[in-house]
């Protein structure tokens, strides 16, 4: 009966907490009922990049699986692909309460944390004000303000991934149906995480689950229960395999393209005589937290917020630009954006704060919680802050990018801390649960409490008084600036905005502690009274540093977002050219803006994982204004600058969708296939490696021609007609794994040429010449996620009335 009665109390709190996540999530994302939405930097550019994509869907009903709008022709795996047959996607809209995206991911960040919190047995009312804490760092609002929805959303599956761990390790039923249920969650929360599609949040995620299968491995080895960690682990394992499965088109076609990208091998042979692998470490480690930035996790404000920071009218900076008589609306503009951060990093959004009521429990917990658990959170912690140093901390970061698989394919090292956001709360309110909940003493608790306050307070005061010994408040880009008045008035905001900041951790500080030290004379029987205490303290401390970054300025109407560049006279003189070709942007940088890719196929774009080769080709010839390779990449217009206004110039060189050679330029390697670009005109001759020559023989110079006569993005009609065999080039970026040749609806073999182009040799005659993209990633994969699917709502089933009907 009292076991019934707890289960109903339980269920209460479950239900209540549910709704109380989801009004946090309409309350602070309240103009969504206007049917508003965030204006997403990121989100624009991710507009601009799928917009061929997603106008091929809408008209076919075909995911087009490639792209030419952006830097000459790319996959589309990483902008948008629908893939088919797995049920997740509606399992995650239902998780999301089917908000709009990316509004549904923010509850996503509460759900998903009390489940892990629940996972731990602790209590649910301390398992709620964990996810609370969890889901309101502030982190997690400033990746959804700038648009990096597919990290938000992995990072939202990340703790319930975790939570599947846990559960099957400490699932102690023996019989068929715990294990089924324990494989059925563990298959859904990764199922969950895969499909977000974020693999740089995944490989974080492995660095967690692997700490806490080593601390179960040496928890068995201990307690002489070895079977049961062989079971638990092959739980796991097949329902990650099959985790793997239902995803297996994103993860197959990641995989697979990634070897292309700037992130996997080049072909290139370096100057030390080695081919370069992963990113470059000055590339991959720009963005690295300064070792004293670490303390933004415990004041936002701490090295200045934002670089581009939205002060109030009531700022210092606002009133000294007033008595410097710069004009009302330029002032308005700069505090709107004020550049007040100033740690090492190149530029950044925010801070990753995570409360200073948070910290308080933390180093409470550190105290209270015996169980080696608390090592495994504290070496998470550890590890996470010294890698986020990246460049600042060479000897473990080098090591790591040298030497450790697939390290050296991400870049944003910094982004590593998301393990301490995870691990600090996790510890933190395991350590309330105890605090709370144990028999240890009023006494021993006061001096617990005690401590705690004393470091936080005793780090807040070393700040206040010595931050001039450890700071001097400039930026190296305050060099920008022609006057000195302007950089002392930042100077002067900075420590402002530092002060102001501690304090205010502080404060928060104080009254936590002194809720805690309430709770603990007064006892248990105002636990509820205690969690709406500290309820309302987190709450009001996260909100008002989120609100900083995300705010109701950030919503804008609906049509706004969907149509987020605005088409000029120069875009309409282009789009009148009805045939295929490329547009070269000088007005943007050609890897950082996608405004061109929206309304044209672009020889530039923005993607952090464009073609190596086509990178390459960027950077030794593009760049340096090769009119020749320009032209090979048929682009028939060039955008310019005249007088501050966009105007259009049309290029009468550029060499169209295909055209036929006269001769081979044989080369031996990479290296100099890429250098023969600044010696070959490519109008006549082409250049090919070598090892292509048993194939393709020698050709004759040929009066015979060829044009494109149907364009889809992943399908090219040709027609060709010569009188004897010859070589056609097609400016059309070549990728080996998808696109078939096929000359009259035979299958034939086409090569790599100019470094990035297509070639193929074209018999005599008039043929029908077709390239058209098939990845067997894609299409195998979708019969193998329908697999998977089944299997997945066949396990739900059996397991759930098992486990509620047939258990003992």
């Amino acid at each position: 009966m009292n076991k019934g009665i707890e289960n109903n109390k339980n269920l209460f709190i479950h239900v209540f907490a549910i709704i109380v996540f989801a009004l946090i999530t309409l309350l602070y994302c309240f103009p969504i009922i206007n049917e508003e939405k965030i204006n997403q930097s990121d989100y624009k550019q991710f507009l601009g990049m799928s917009q061929e994509i997603i106008d091929h869907r809408e008209s076919t009903g075909e995911e087009a699986l490639w792209t030419n709008s952006m830097f000459g022709g790319m996959p589309a795996y990483q902008i948008s692909v629908h893939y088919p047959n797995n049920i997740l996607v509606h399992v995650d809209r239902f998780f999301q309460l089917f908000l709009p995206r990316p509004v549904g991911i923010m509850f996503l960040y509460f759900l998903g944390f009390y489940i892990f919190m629940l996972c731990l047995k602790i209590d649910p009312y301390i398992s709620f004000l964990g996810a609370i804490a969890f889901g309101m760092s502030s982190y997690f609002f400033i990746i959804l303000e700038a648009g990096h929805n597919t990290k938000a959303h992995a990072l939202a599956y990340l703790a319930p991934s975790v939570a599947s761990m846990i559960y099957c390790f400490k699932n102690r039923n023996v019989n068929i149906w715990g294990n089924l249920m324990a494989f059925f969650f563990t298959f859904l929360c990764l199922g969950l995480h895969l499909r977000a599609n974020h693999l740089q949040i995944t490989y974080y995620l492995l660095f967690i689950l692997f700490a806490f299968w080593v601390y179960y491995f040496l928890y068995a080895m201990n307690k002489s229960s070895k079977r049961h960690f062989l079971q638990s682990t092959l739980i796991f394992s097949c329902a990650g395999l099959m985790a793997i499965a239902i995803n297996l088109g994103n993860i197959w076609s990641t995989y697979e393209y990634s070897k292309y990208t700037i992130r996997g091998d080049s072909e290139l042979v370096q100057d030390t005589g080695v081919k370069k692998s992963g990113l470059d470490k000055e590339y991959a480690t720009a963005w690295s937290y300064g070792p004293l930035e670490t303390f933004n996790l415990l004041y936002p404000n701490f090295m200045g917020g934002s670089s581009h920071s939205r002060l109030s009218n009531n700022s210092n900076l606002y009133k000294v630009l007033k008595s410097n008589r710069i004009p009302e609306k330029q002032s308005l503009q700069f505090i709107k954006a004020a550049p007040t951060y100033f740690g090492p990093q190149s530029f950044t959004s925010g801070p990753v704060y995570i409360g200073s009521v948070v910290w308080l429990l933390f180093f409470i917990s550190l105290f209270v919680v015996k169980k080696p658990i608390k090592w495994v959170f504290c070496s998470l912690i550890i590890f996470s802050f010294m890698l986020s140093w990246g460049k600042y901390f060479p000897l473990i970061t080098n090591f790591f990018l040298d030497y450790f698989p697939l390290y050296n394919k991400f870049r944003t090292v910094s982004m590593i801390l998301i393990i301490a956001q995870f691990a600090i709360p996790a510890l933190a309110f395991l350590g309330l649960s105890r605090f709370i909940n144990s028999d240890i003493s009023k006494q021993i608790k006061k001096k617990i409490l005690l401590y705690a306050f004393l470091i936080l307070i005793s780090i807040s005061v070393f700040f206040l008084l010595f931050k001039h010994l450890l700071f001097n408040f400039t930026s190296p880009f305050d060099a920008q600036y022609q006057v000195q008045w302007l950089v002392d008035a930042l100077i002067s905001e900075r420590i402002s905005l530092f002060n102001i900041d501690i304090i205010r951790s502080v404060v928060f500080i104080c009254l936590s502690s002194a809720l805690l030290y309430y709770i603990i004379e007064t006892g248990s029987k105002l636990k509820r009274l205690f969690v709406f205490g500290l309820f309302c303290l987190i709450l009001i401390d996260m909100w008002g540093v989120n609100k900083r970054y995300l705010n109701a300025d950030d919503f804008v109407k609906k049509s706004e977002v969907e149509k987020p560049f605005k088409m000029e006279s120069f875009d309409r003189t282009i789009q009148e050219d009805n045939s295929i070709y490329r547009v070269y942007n000088l007005n943007e940088r050609i890897d950082q803006g996608a405004r061109t890719s929206y309304f044209h196929h672009s020889l530039g774009g923005y993607h952090g994982a464009k073609l190596g080769k086509y990178q390459d080709v960027i950077d030794n010839h593009i760049m340096k204004g090769n009119f020749e390779v320009i032209n090979m990449l048929n682009t028939k217009y060039v955008i310019s600058n005249k007088n501050g206004q966009a105007v259009v110039q049309k290029n009468s060189s550029a060499l169209g969708n295909a055209w036929l050679v006269d001769s081979i330029y044989w080369v031996n390697s990479a290296n100099e296939e890429l250098a023969s670009l600044d010696i070959i005109n490519p109008k006549s001759i082409v250049s090919i490696n070598k090892k292509h020559q048993p194939q393709i023989g020698s050709i004759s110079s040929s009066d015979g021609t060829i044009e494109l006569v149907s364009y889809q993005p992943n399908k090219l009609v040709y027609k060709s007609n010569s009188d004897s065999v010859s070589f056609a080039v097609f400016s059309e970026i070549f990728y080996p794994k998808g696109w078939k040749a096929y000359i009259d609806g035979e299958y034939v073999n086409h090569f790599s040429v100019n470094y990035i182009l297509r070639g193929l040799v074209i018999p005599s005659g008039s043929h029908d010449i077709i390239f058209e993209f098939k990845p067997k990633s894609f299409f195998a994969s979708a019969k193998i996620a329908f697999g998977a699917s089944c299997l997945l709502v066949l396990t739900a089933i059996i397991s759930f009335v098992g486990f509620f009907v047939f258990k003992k």
